[in-house]
């Protein structure tokens, strides 16, 4: 039976890792904080492990206790914090005291897989694909923090790793996209500027068993990109949610300084709140960005590897959860 670990594991993405590991009856340990909702992780077969990533003793303690892992998914990060100093403590720092306890336990596992970001690499222009060769241009703190981990963990030697870097990511359960989602079944399609877009998506349950495949196929060192592999316009978001709902959405055009108004609005009522909200003005970069469409060749033959939905049918499932669920 094989060993593994997920960090993160009690987030959107997490819980579906989680959910896949316990169907190949591997097993399963989900490293938590103590505050962690657990609603998702209910399964009696899950062993939990509390683990604090701002300390590498806690860290060395607590996963020697556990035991190696033949497998470790390091989901465990941040998409949004107040600064950059923020960013970089979630997901550098913690990430590289979180390798350096596993090494310093002398439990590398066989495969050490990080769950990065297509804002690790940056968006292109509207006529251009993005390449897993290409130079990385951030232009987000987000995908500077993303990047930085993975240079960190280029830079080892003898450390069996592998990253991904998804998309915009959308399924049951899932937050971020959820409030375009639930405007969109109401009948209302905002986009941002008047500028098309290329943009690109993965449904959670591709991704997962996207992962999967990377831990047993994936060439040690490498950065994956990850997509559906398909090109949509920045219309299709709505298009896709009014073709389940069959309720028509009326696409509204914003103008750029409305939406950065409404950005810092939404940002000031969020630090009140003690939290950062999906729309901020960190975020707009990524938000407005001309393309961000992938070469997925790569990723597709050295995973051995096809997507089974696209936006249309991944969301149909989306929306019967979000019905079925209350949420909408």
């Amino acid at each position: 039976m094989k060993r593994i670990l997920i960090t993160g594991a009690s987030g959107f993405i997490g819980g579906f890792l989680v959910e896949e590991a316990l169907r190949r009856d591997w097993e399963v340990t989900a490293a938590v904080r103590p505050t962690s909702d657990r609603i998702w992780l209910q399964d009696a077969r899950i062993r939990f492990l509390e683990l604090n990533f701002r300390s590498e003793g806690d860290l060395q303690e607590k996963l020697k206790t556990a035991g190696r892992f033949d497998f470790v998914i390091h989901n465990a990060g941040s998409t949004a914090q107040p600064n950059r100093e923020g960013y970089f403590a979630a997901n550098f720092e913690n990430t590289k005291r979180f390798v350096e306890a596993l090494q310093g336990n002398q439990q590398t596992p066989d495969k050490f897989l990080y769950v990065s970001s297509l804002a690790a690499i940056g968006p292109t222009k509207y006529d251009q694909i993005l390449k897993p060769e290409q130079a990385p241009n951030p232009v987000t703190f987000y995908g500077e923090s993303k990047l930085a981990a993975e240079q960190y963990l280029a830079s080892l030697n003898d450390f069996p790793w592998n990253a991904v870097r998804p998309t915009a990511v959308f399924g049951p359960r899932e937050r971020g996209l959820f409030l375009a989602i639930k405007l969109a079944a109401q009948g209302w399609g905002f986009l941002l500027g008047n500028k098309p877009q290329r943009l690109s998506f993965i449904y959670v349950k591709d991704l997962v068993r996207l992962m999967f495949a990377a831990l047993e196929y994936g060439h040690s060192g490498k950065r994956y990109l990850v997509t559906d592999g398909k090109t949509y316009a920045n219309t299709d978001l709505g298009k896709s949610v009014e073709t389940v709902t069959g309720k028509r959405t009326v696409q509204l055009k914003i103008p750029i300084p409305i939406v950065r108004t409404v950005a810092g609005i939404s940002e000031m009522a969020g630090r009140i709140r003690g939290e950062m909200p999906p729309l901020n003005r960190e975020k707009l970069p990524e938000l407005m960005a001309e393309s961000w469409l992938c070469d997925m060749t790569e990723t597709f033959e050295d995973l051995k590897f096809q997507p089974q939905y696209d936006l249309y049918s991944g969301m149909e499932e989306t929306v019967q959860w979000y019905k079925s669920n209350r949420w909408l």
